[in-house]
């Protein structure tokens, strides 16, 4: 019989307090981690003071929520590309809005009945193409049913953390098919932020697909900092998503973990290709990262980040592509509502709504 691990549900600050990350073997709290450092921690910037900050950070997700409410079609998708409507809905619920409560409850009922309602019956796969989307689906509808607990929610979601299950390789990983068959980091790393919130949900989560996850992304580790795409290397984007994933997992002391923060603090925080070619990508992993790992990485990191996106919002809220980088349209759908939740759930970070990326 298949061995599953879960935690119990419980609420938001409960959940941040306990900082629960998954163990090896058994499911373990996380090593203490650093208290949350002060927002207006020294940097070469005028201070400013912490509630002016969250401020400042609020009005730039409600006019990006605003902005992305009003692509919304009237099926409830903005895209047939899950990854973009499963952004889409984590962007509403890292300001704190849930099916039926908040400002946006017609969204986010409309959008969780499109997810819902094109799932495959059988397979329970939540998508129209890739794992990828798969991944961002599961995780979306599993964040909703942790605030929401819909019957049908909880069917669709079991049935998606079953799929996650099935398909993973033998090394441990997950590829854009839904098939044991091959895999690399960046759309394993989506399948554990996936499976990690279905299990702050309360959904069984099995223990042997999360050994063979850290396996997996252990294997992709560089011995001087950093995490390649499909074996050991190093990517700004790959190596950000490898320390998250750890994290996630419960591994904050795994050795790979330090010399990959490293490596990711000589990356400039820029708007253009110099940071990373896949810019939205990398920042979305990053700044959760750095946001785990505490201390000075987070101090040095988040305020450049901060002002960075707050900086270079349209004045109808939405965010575009830096110039030079690799987001386009015929790589992530239509482009301005992936970027804009994106840079969304990057600002989030202050907000802390979203229980998988807790500390």
């Amino acid at each position: 019989m298949m061995r599953h691990v879960m935690i119990r549900r419980a609420g938001l600050g409960t959940l941040a307090a306990l900082g629960i990350g998954w163990g090896i073997t058994r499911w373990e709290p996380a090593v203490a981690q650093p208290v949350n450092p002060p927002l207006n921690a020294p940097v070469d910037a005028v201070p400013l003071t912490e509630l002016k900050i969250v401020d400042q950070v609020n009005a730039a997700i409600d006019k990006g929520l605003e902005y992305i409410a009003s692509k919304q079609k009237n099926d409830g998708s903005w895209h047939n590309n899950h990854a973009v409507n499963g952004l889409a809905l984590l962007s509403f619920m890292g300001r704190g809005n849930v099916p039926g409560r908040g400002r946006y409850p017609d969204v986010l009922e409309k959008g969780k009945k499109f997810l819902l309602n094109t799932a495959n019956p059988q397979t329970g796969y939540l998508s129209f193409s890739t794992m990828y989307e798969h991944g961002l689906a599961t995780l979306a509808l599993a964040e909703m049913y942790g605030m929401d607990p819909d019957p049908d929610l909880e069917l669709k979601v079991r049935k998606a953390v079953e799929l996650i299950e099935k398909t993973q390789s033998p090394r441990g990983g997950w590829r854009y098919s839904p098939s044991p068959d091959n895999q690399d980091l960046s759309v394993t790393v989506m399948q554990i932020v996936a499976l990690r919130a279905a299990s702050n949900a309360s959904i069984p989560v099995s223990e042997k697909v999360i050994n063979k996850a850290v396996d997996y992304v252990r294997s992709c580790a560089h011995p001087n900092g950093g995490f390649g795409y499909e074996g050991p290397g190093q990517g700004p984007q790959t190596s950000a998503a490898g320390v998250l994933s750890l994290q996630l997992l419960g591994k904050f002391d795994d050795k790979n973990l330090a010399p990959t923060i490293e490596y990711l603090n000589t990356f400039p925080v820029s708007w253009n290709a110099a940071g990373c070619q896949y810019f939205y990508y990398f920042h979305y992993y990053a700044i959760q990262a750095q946001y785990q790992t505490g201390g000075k990485h987070w101090n040095e990191w988040h305020p450049k980040v901060r002002e960075l996106f707050l900086t270079h919002q349209n004045p109808d809220g939405s965010w575009d592509l830096p110039p030079g980088t690799a987001e386009n349209e015929g790589v992530v759908g239509p482009n301005k509502i992936y970027w804009t939740a994106m840079a969304c759930l990057v600002l989030d970070i202050y907000l802390h709504f979203l229980p998988a990326y807790q500390r």
